[in-house]
This record gives structure tokens, C-alpha cells and sequence, in this order.
């Protein structure tokens, strides 16, 4: 259908049918929405026939009230006229962010709402209880069964046990600060949402969980960052994903199987750095670890994840990254030599990022002698570089190298903050150095 606008006073927008007014209210906040409604006397009521609901508890400045909600129970009327309204109608989606302090179980109210959003086919919900609560809200059972539901965000609540759990249409599952009465709730929630593709999970909290088992046939994206310092396991089993990133300062015990060919891998996760090198069993712990991640294109790591592997490097072998194109690490100027070392494990190698820093090591870059890795011959075709307030001088020995044995070389990046009276010496001394490559472009940033 073509639409015939003309232009009038209230603006070619008031020319829409009603239907299509309230969809593009849809993507506003439901404050942002009432306050749309100034704009025109035809606008006064279209917000409340929006398919949704975004409100913030202490944050919405109605336009039609003086001030904010000045009460818990101000906002919970709002929210039960809301329903009331829609009791005939579908919500396509709910986002509550619900901020006060006290000792009262709001998880009446909340069981009320998700269960009346659930009957109502609810897509998209997105529950954001305060980490000032003084007793924490519990989410509903019917959730576990919703036939409609595609995106669900959960933060600071509780996931009590249930024994069913069919979420069919589910793609994204977000879950911060969360808290399950069982370690299979979680287990369910993603074994049991057939078409699950994006899966993030900050802080997992279950006080008898020994392992966040991830098992999904159809994951696509997993990123877990745990924060706390408990030990937990770690296990993924995902044949189609793509993208992985971990943050797991404590975790002893990371397994990864079944992932086919990821695209990109980003590791921060210091499971080495009380390593015994007789310990047998940590050892081939950590060598599943890195043969499960060696066919990965594209490999991010951390200062600490970078000198784990360096560690492991010392003690055997480490796995071929036979498909690696891109890397990127952190890593301290008293290891470049190791930094090589890796670097002829990745005979693909087309980009590589790499960020010196200098904590505190007394032991400073020396001449380089390792054998140049045959990826700066045959496949590296970008180099950035960056250095943390310690001087030029290393930057620039580093600059040389690729510079000098990098054939394919086409964009070499230098970053720091160097002071404005040596960016000129800088500038002159990289155009000084003979290229390798004679397509090669210098950048000084």
C-alpha cells in the first residue's frame, strides 16, 4: 500500500492512520511516548494503544503528573491499568525497571504482570529489579512456558526450580546478577529453547552449582562473564557457534567441545598463573582448552590470558591456529620473544593487534633474535600497535621488526600518547626505516 502525504500543520507524521503511529511509538520509551503526545490534541490517547510498556519506576516524568511516581504503589496502579487496557489485546513487549528500597516481596505484583503479559503472547521482556531490594523477586513459573516469548532480559532476580521448561520461540537470553534455586534451571532454560541463538550470562550465582553447563545446538553467540570468586566449571557444547567470549578470573576449569568453526573467540580468563607444571591433569586440561579454540579466525585475550598461554608455551607445545586470520593481545615488553613464538603457531595470520604495557617488569625489551614466523612472510597484511605511557622506544624496535620482515605489510598503525615536540622525531624515524613491503602505509595516531 502507498500512502499519499500532505503536507499540514500538525506535519506529514499526523497524516498516519492511527495503527501506524502507535508503531512508531512503540520504539520510544513509554515516557518518551506520553510526552510525544503534546505534540497533538489526535495524539492525547495513542500511547495507551501502544503494544508495550518501558517504564522506569523513579525515572518517568508523565506529562500529564506534576512530578515522578512519588510511590512503589503509584507505579504499580500504572502498570495494572496498563493490563487492564490491553486485556484483549497482545503485548509485543515489556520492560520494567522497578528501583526502590525496602522490605517488601514485590513478587506478587510481578507474578501478576508476567502471567497477564504471557496469556497476552508478550515477544520481548525485559525485568531490571534494583540491587537495593531487601528481598529478592521471584519470577513466575508461567515465563518458563511462554509459546511466544523471543527476548528475555532478567536482572537481580530469582529463577525458582521447575521441572518444565518450553520456551519455543526464544532467540536471546540475557541473565545479570541472576540467582537460581537449582543449577538445572539454567541448564533448562537453554536446552529447552529449540531455536536459542544468543546467550549472555553475567555473574552466575547458585551456591551448590559446581559448572555452568551451556549445551545448545543452535547457540550462535555465548558470552560469559562471571566476576566473582568462587570456582566454577565452565562447559561448552555448542556445534554452531560463532562468536565466544569468557571473563573468568577463578576458573580452573574451562571446556569447550562440539563448537564446529567459531568465528571470533575473546578469552580473559587467568587459569594458569598457578599452574604446577607437574600437575598432569591441569596440564591436559589446558591443552583441550587450546586444541577446542585452535581452528577459531579471529582470537582476542587478555594481559592475563596472553601470559597464561605464554606459560603453557614454556611446558609443551602449543596447538597449530591453522585458520587464525586476526589476533589481538596484550602483552608485556619483556616477552615479544614469546609474542614471536606464538605468532609462528598462526601460519594464516593476516591482522594482528597488539597492545605493549610495562607492569613494573624489571626485565626490559632486548634485541629480538627469534626467527622471523612465516606469516610475516606469507599472509600478515596489518599491524596496529600501542603502547601504555613507557616511552616510544619499544614501539618503535617493534615497528622495525614488522617493518622490516613483513613482505605483504600494507598498513602499519602505531599508537601512543607520545608529547606534541616528539611526534615529529616519531614520524621521522618510521619513514627512516627500511620496508619490506613497498605497498606498506605508515599511521601515526
Amino acid at each position: 500500500m502507498v500512502l499519499n502525504f500532505q503536507i499540514c500543520d500538525n506535519g506529514l507524521i499526523s497524516q498516519l492512520p492511527n495503527h501506524l503511529i502507535c508503531h512508531i511509538l512503540s520504539f520510544l520509551s513509554t515516557k518518551d511516548a506520553i510526552r510525544a503526545s503534546v505534540l497533538s490534541t489526535r495524539w492525547r490517547s495513542l500511547w495507551q494503544l501502544v503494544l508495550g510498556l518501558d517504564l522506569d519506576s523513579l525515572d518517568l516524568g508523565l506529562a500529564f503528573a506534576s512530578s515522578q511516581f512519588s510511590t512503589i504503589d503509584d507505579f504499580v496502579v500504572f502498570v495494572d491499568k496498563f493490563f487492564y487496557h490491553h486485556r484483549e489485546s497482545c503485548i509485543h513487549k515489556l520492560r520494567l525497571h522497578i528501583r526502590t528500597v525496602g522490605y517488601v516481596d514485590y513478587s506478587s505484583y510481578l507474578t501478576k504482570w508476567i502471567d497477564a503479559a504471557t496469556t497476552r503472547r508478550i515477544q520481548h521482556l525485559d525485568l531490571h529489579c534494583d540491587r537495593l531490594f531487601k528481598v529478592a523477586v521471584k519470577i513466575p513459573l508461567s515465563l518458563y512456558t511462554s509459546e511466544t516469548l523471543v527476548h528475555l532480559r532478567l536482572v537481580r532476580v530469582i529463577l525458582v526450580s521447575t521441572k518444565v521448561v518450553s520456551l519455543p520461540c526464544l532467540k536471546t537470553l540475557h541473565l545479570e546478577f541472576v540467582k537460581y534455586t537449582d543449577e538445572t534451571t539454567l541448564e533448562k532454560l537453554i536446552s529447552c529453547s529449540p531455536v536459542l541463538e544468543d546467550l549472555s550470562i553475567v555473574k552466575y550465582t547458585e551456591d551448590n552449582a559446581r559448572a555452568i553447563q551451556v549445551r545448545s545446538k543452535t547457540l550462535k553467540r555465548v558470552d560469559i562473564n562471571q566476576w566473582y570468586d568462587r570456582e566454577y566449571g565452565l562447559v561448552i557444547d555448542a556445534p554452531l557457534l560463532q562468536f565466544l567470549r569468557i571473563i573468568a578470573y577463578s576458573t580452573k576449569n574451562i571446556k569447550i567441545i562440539n563448537t564446529g568453526l567459531p568465528a571470533k573467540v575473546d578469552i580473559d580468563a587467568n587459569v594458569l598463573s598457578i599452574l604446577d607444571p607437574n600437575d598432569l591433569t591441569s596440564r591436559s586440561m589446558m591443552r583441550d582448552f587450546f586444541t577446542s579454540i585452535s581452528r577459531v579466525r579471529c582470537l582476542v585475550t587478555s594481559y592475563a590470558t596472553t601470559k597464561d598461554i605464554f606459560h603453557y608455551m614454556q611446558l609443551e607445545p602449543l596447538h597449530q591456529f591453522c585458520n587464525l586470520t586476526g589476533l589481538s593481545v596484550i602483552c608485556c615488553i619483556s616477552s615479544l620473544e614469546m609474542l614471536l613464538n606464538l605468532l609462528k603457531r598462526c601460519p594464516k595470520l593476516e591482522s594482528l593487534s597488539l597492545k605493549l604495557v610495562d607492569y613494573k617488569e624489571t626485565k626490559k625489551a632486548g634485541v629480538i633474535t627469534s626467527t622471523v614466523p612465516s606469516c610475516l612472510v606469507s599472509s600478515l597484511k596489518f599491524v596496529k600497535l600501542e603502547g601504555v605511557l613507557f616511552g616510544c622506544g619499544t614501539e618503535l624496535n617493534v615497528a622495525r621488526y614488522f617493518l622490516e620482515n613483513s613482505t605483504l605489510l600494507e598498513k602499519l598503525t602505531l599508537r601512543n600518547d607520545y608529547k606534541e615536540k616528539n611526534v615529529e622525531h616519531v614520524r621521522q624515524t618510521l619513514h627512516a626505516i627500511p620496508r619490506c613491503s613497498c605497498t606498506c602505509t605508515v599511521v601515526l595516531l
